[in-house]
């Protein structure tokens, strides 16, 4: 589907909606054990000494949001409170602290979605085979790797595979 509007599509791509099990809906459907793994990276893992450099940097760099997903939570909240503000004046005019609440809800969404997909990405590029190591020889994942792939399993394989 082409997007008339740059933003938009901008947007949809920087969350990852990708309906054919590689995008928001698998994430959505294995959000716990996204969680989880995430939980178990940052702690234990990092504790243990299984995250090296390379993981490091493939975590900040996804855990820091893109300016598509801002923006869209940012728009979102922005749309949203002008369309309450006109759409129910005479409720929400004696209301303001709901009024804030309720613009948010879209925003909040936004940022979890973008969020989740965005996690789920990682823990699938920790997980996967990073090609022959030059300290070992071998081929296959790094020890983090394999820790995810036991760990998490079902959460790191795409609906479709």
């Amino acid at each position: 589907q082409e997007f008339q509007n740059e933003a938009l599509g901008a947007f949809v791509r920087g969350v990852n909606f990708n309906m054919a099990g590689h995008g928001f809906l698998d994430s959505l459907r294995h959000t716990g054990g996204v969680v989880r793994c995430m939980r178990y990276v940052h702690g234990p893992a990092t504790e243990a000494g299984l995250v090296d450099e390379t993981d490091k940097q493939d975590m900040e760099e996804a855990l820091n949001p893109p300016m598509v997903i801002v923006a869209g939570a940012a728009a979102a909240y922005a749309g949203t409170n002008v369309a309450l503000r006109y759409g129910m004046p005479r409720l929400l005019r004696t209301r303001p602290l709901v009024l804030q609440l309720a613009a948010c809800v879209p925003a909040g969404l936004i940022l979890f979605a973008g969020g989740l997909s965005r996690c789920h990405s990682l823990l699938r590029v920790l997980a996967r085979d990073r090609g022959s190591s030059a300290e070992s020889g071998s081929s296959g994942p790094s020890p983090l790797g394999r820790e995810l792939r036991a760990r998490c399993g079902p959460a790191l394989h795409h609906d479709s595979e």
